[in-house]
């Protein structure tokens, strides 16, 4: 059962006093690959201090020596805690059975690609994407099948009409993100069932990465894709973590939770070692942020809205050539920078604002002149970012 243990006094005064001059002294990647001075905001990671219920649980575990091996290839706690929470937070009734865990959501890709598709076939990306999605395309030498989202006034939008009129009779794999990154959509339950039906149409296994699923803004509603019906959850693999949500990207723990025999044999039938397993650290911070965590995690939402509309904000008044739309999930803004007199934005910001940002390029065709920015930070940070931004776009004027 999910309790919401309330961390002593707020979070609020943790995240403010995020400063930079701590942060290029750490050794995450996000702080250290662009130096010091450059101003991060690219990988989907969170600057924030993780709760202290889960920092308390690893302390736990190191104070008494407790690393040696674990539970192989999932600790049965662990299996209940997804189990309970996907039916708490999504009314989802999951098979334990049907739980097999992962290194991270984008092995899981690679491995749906692999092994419900054959070289030469097809499989639909929804562009633009996180750029993994591209890569287990390319990568497994598969063909892809382009459907890209189209920018509506308020939101981007499927191309149904498209989506029809270029899938193939060879195309096995339809790739799901939701809500989607990079544009920050929460599809609507109207719009699954509409790929679920398309989906049936042509004999297609969905692949829905749902690791943002819990980073849904008020007024959003997450529906998990295989809870649209047996039919639907029959040819379905859903990824998930709890990484992106608690900031425990540096303890890589993932899911694949499957509908059906259909999905799930191939998985099974692979040598019993060659997916990997959560560890002690991995398993105790995963378990603790389920079971423990929904205090911090109704914080950082609350924090991070009041970032998105800072950025919608100062986007829309102080950075001229630059558009958005605000992400109804997610921590990321995509900014079309393609008003701008410049070839390439990320290089441009990155070379004269000293800000590192996404480069949209990674994310597919339609990201050409697009960055992406994560405000996962503190206030005065992100104001830092956007402060530079306008500094550098003020000079070209």
């Amino acid at each position: 059962m999910t309790t919401k243990t309330t961390p002593k006094g707020s979070m609020r005064e943790a995240f403010d006093s995020l400063r930079a001059e701590e942060l290029w002294r750490s050794d995450r990647i996000k702080w250290r690959l662009f130096g010091d001075e450059v101003l991060p905001a690219w990988v989907a990671d969170m600057d924030f201090p993780v709760a202290s219920p889960i920092r308390e649980a690893l302390r736990e575990l190191i104070e008494r020596n407790d690393l040696g091996y674990h539970f192989v290839p999932l600790s049965p706690r662990l299996r209940e805690a997804l189990v309970a929470r996907m039916n708490e937070r999504f009314a989802w009734q999951v098979e334990p059975s049907r739980i097999v865990p992962l290194v991270n959501v984008v092995q899981g890709l690679d491995l749906s690609v692999a092994l419900h598709s054959r070289p030469g076939e097809g499989v639909i990306v929804q562009t633009p994407i996180y750029p993994p999605f591209l890569e287990a395309v390319r990568d497994g030498g598969r063909q892809l099948v382009e459907n890209k989202l189209l920018r509506g006034d308020a939101r981007y939008e499927i191309d149904f009409d498209r989506l029809r009129a270029d899938v193939t009779p060879d195309t096995r794999v339809f790739l799901l993100c939701n809500p989607h990154n990079p544009t920050g959509r929460v599809f609507e339950r109207e719009e699954l069932v509409a790929i679920a039906a398309f989906a049936e149409e042509h004999d297609l296994i969905v692949v829905s990465d749902e690791i943002h699923a819990d980073l849904a803004y008020p007024g959003y509603t997450h529906t998990p894709f295989a809870t649209l019906g047996p039919e639907v959850a029959e040819r379905t693999i859903t990824l998930t973590a709890a990484t992106k949500a608690f900031n425990l990207a540096g303890l890589p723990c993932a899911f694949a939770i499957f509908g059906s025999d259909r999905t799930q044999k191939p998985f099974d039938d692979l040598p019993p070692h060659i997916i990997g397993h959560c560890g002690m650290l991995d398993d105790a911070a995963t378990f603790t942020a389920w079971t423990k965590g929904e205090a911090w995690l109704d914080e950082v939402l609350a924090y991070l809205l009041g970032n998105r509309d800072r950025v919608m904000d100062f986007v829309a008044t102080r950075l001229p050539g630059v558009h958005t739309l605000p992400p109804e999930a997610t921590y990321l803004a995509w900014l079309d920078c393609r008003e701008l007199d410049c070839e390439d934005p990320f290089r441009f910001f990155l070379k004269d604002a000293r800000v590192a940002l996404s480069n949209g390029r990674d994310f597919g065709g339609p990201g050409e002149g697009f960055v992406r920015l994560n405000f996962a930070t503190s206030r005065s940070i992100l104001d830092g970012v956007l402060e530079r931004m306008a500094g550098a776009l003020a000079k070209t004027g």
